[in-house]
């Protein structure tokens, strides 16, 4: 009778802690996809702020500021995030600003920031192509992990490693070995990457590489 009530009360025990457990799951499941759905929606309106913005632009320039998709000075800001994407002629070229305060640097060097509009439309209908949350990845790195002026998309389809368990993307094969070879600089390096691009104010000489 004794090692029945045992037997039994063991049992009870056993449900109980994986009640607990399931509970616990759960909660850590409800909140993953709570902070998910936030994010989702704080990159819709975002997304929508942007929108609006080109709006107020020319259908024509709407083009080309969507195939440019971020300003050649403050390369990780895009354009329409900061309101109406100011339009400037460069070397006889439309070239697109993400504010007034992009002016001087751009036209400092002419052929350099032209150079560049060029290859951020190499990269954005590259890019165009992936999937979107794997796009918004690889544009909040923005430069390969290792040839680190190389915007990813310019040179192709980006090159995809996961090192310790975390992405990082480089603009060509020819970037893995070295990828690999210390996966700590890597890791480090593409940290500083995202890291440039979420400064706060309007930074040049921080964004500038």
């Amino acid at each position: 009778m004794r090692m029945l009530r045992f037997l039994t009360l063991a049992v009870v025990a056993v449900a109980v802690i994986a009640s607990g457990f399931d509970a616990a799951t759960l909660v850590a499941q409800e909140k993953h996809e709570h902070a998910a759905s936030h994010d989702h929606e704080a990159m819709k309106k975002a997304e929508q702020k942007i929108t609006d913005a080109l709006k107020s632009l020319s259908p024509e320039d709407q083009k080309l500021a969507a195939t440019q998709r971020f300003c050649p000075v403050m390369t990780y800001d895009r354009l329409g995030a900061m309101g109406t994407p100011l339009k400037v002629m460069i070397e006889g070229k439309p070239v697109f600003l993400c504010c007034k305060a992009c002016v001087e640097d751009a036209q400092k060097d002419g052929a350099a920031t032209v150079k560049t509009v060029e290859k951020l439309r190499d990269s954005t209908a590259t890019l165009a192509k992936l999937p979107m949350d794997e796009r918004m990845a690889v544009e909040a790195q923005k430069y390969c992990a290792v040839a680190n002026t190389s915007f990813l998309g310019s040179m192709g389809a980006p090159i995809k490693l996961v090192l310790d368990g975390k992405p990082v993307y480089l603009c060509c094969g020819g970037c893995t070995k070295k990828a690999q070879a210390n996966p700590a600089a890597t890791l480090a390096k593409v940290e500083e990457l995202k890291k440039a691009g979420t400064l706060e104010g309007h930074d040049h000489a921080a964004h500038k590489h």
